[in-house]
């Protein structure tokens, strides 16, 4: 596995923590309130989107910018901070990806009826034809950018080798250098570098039909904005039916919702079923349990020495207590849910491969088979008798469940 450094990627924020913004506050009759990521791909696009449903309403648009990459600071936006930035006035956070598989978020929040999809798509040069990723040749080179979805891929399709970078920048930059033959990216993301150095021709790419490659737009709100909601999905009616939404989005997204993965292969991440839209539910305030008792997998000095592991070489990006910063939370009820359906492989494997940041893949596998030990402690697995194995932490089909432990009480 080739390793190349670098910044770290805004869209790790964009389909993990950073997505999860919402706004409250009132706003007149007169006035629509909303909320723009500055920092997204689609940030233009938000913002001419915003405008026309103003128009449309015959409001007064009041336009709220964040930055949702943490600016300067690499240690980002904690979920702490994003619930004091719920108390700022925005009826709607607008461009909200929503995962068309998992459709998990942060709880207690409502999503408006999809106006869009786009997700991650394969780059491949121009002249290429290869639209999927079993169409490539054997051992080839395919770049990612750290901590985003397509990581997982490589576990499913064997013909390919991760070429990870920091940034999805370089993750393109290696592929206009010839460097790798393909890359796996966020489409808003490859359009706007594209766009920025006028090289539209250079490169072509497809929709990845993948678990958890297909993203719905939506518009976050809470339910004191329920009329802000409703008065949005009238006006992206409107502007559906005369065509002018379509135009807004294009290129970086496409009119309606996407559709689950109809990929059956991957025995990663389950579908979920999606029946007349999304569920407007982005989450419960209260995480469904888990049926029967937790299989015991590792001891407890294992979880021991994981934790100290974690805090050296884990923390800076996910925090001490496992909540998230610049990388995901890694324990709680959005993290293992029953609707991602995680096995223990499925996380193991991006543990093991595309960490440290810095370094992935670089530690000792008892290094990583520790921290894996701490990380099922830390989503109530109990320890026992018999220690964790690289292998066994490889082949496990073990269902990761949030179980309960420390975070119910933060």
């Amino acid at each position: 596995m080739k390793r190349q450094m670098g910044k770290k990627s805004r869209l790790a924020w964009l389909v993990g923590t950073a997505a999860v913004l919402l706004y409250g506050g009132t706003a007149s009759a007169s006035e629509l309130s909303i909320c723009v990521d500055k920092s997204s791909p689609t940030a233009t696009v938000d913002r001419s989107i915003a405008q026309a449903i103003a128009t449309q309403e015959g409001s007064t648009l009041s336009l709220h910018e964040f930055d949702g990459s943490g600016g300067n600071d690499d240690d980002g936006f904690s979920l702490k901070e994003f619930d004091k930035l719920a108390k700022a006035s925005c009826s709607l956070v607008l461009g909200f990806p929503l995962d068309a598989d998992a459709k998990a978020a942060l709880p207690g929040l409502l999503a408006t009826t999809p106006y869009g999809h786009t997700g991650f798509v394969l780059v491949t040069p121009k002249a290429s034809k290869v639209t999927a990723l079993d169409q490539l040749a054997k051992n080839t080179d395919v770049a990612v950018t750290y901590q985003t979805t397509p990581n997982l891929y490589f576990v499913t399709h064997p013909n390919v080798n991760a070429d990870i970078h920091l940034t999805d920048d370089a993750s393109l930059s290696a592929l206009e250098k010839h460097q790798v033959h393909a890359a796996m990216l966020w489409q808003p993301t490859v359009v706007a570098y594209l766009a920025s150095r006028h090289e539209s021709a250079r490169f072509t790419y497809h929709e990845l039909d993948e678990p958890h490659a297909k993203f719905n737009l939506v518009a976050l709100y809470d339910e004191a904005h329920a009329p802000a909601a409703r008065d949005f999905e009238k006006a992206v009616a409107a502007l559906t039916d005369s065509g002018e939404l379509a135009k807004l989005l294009a290129p970086y997204a496409e009119i309606g919702a996407a559709t689950p993965s109809q990929r059956g292969k991957s025995a990663m991440l389950k579908r979920s079923s999606v029946h007349g839209g999304i569920d407007r539910r982005c989450g419960s305030k209260k995480a469904a349990k888990p049926d029967g008792p937790a299989p015991a997998l590792f001891t407890s000095a294992q979880a021991d020495s994981g934790k100290i592991k974690f805090l050296t070489y884990c923390a800076m990006c996910h925090g001490p207590t496992l909540l998230g910063r610049s990388g995901p939370a890694l324990r709680g009820p959005n993290f293992a849910s029953p609707k991602a359906d995680f096995h223990v492989s499925d996380v193991f494997g991006i543990v093991a491969n595309n960490m440290p940041a810095t370094v992935p893949g670089t530690l000792a596998h008892d290094d990583y088979v520790e921290i894996m030990a701490f990380l099922l402690q830390q989503n109530g697995y109990p320890a026992g008798d018999k220690a964790l194995t690289f292998d066994d932490a490889t082949k496990s089909k073990v269902k990761l469940l949030y179980r309960g432990g420390p975070i119910d009480n933060q």
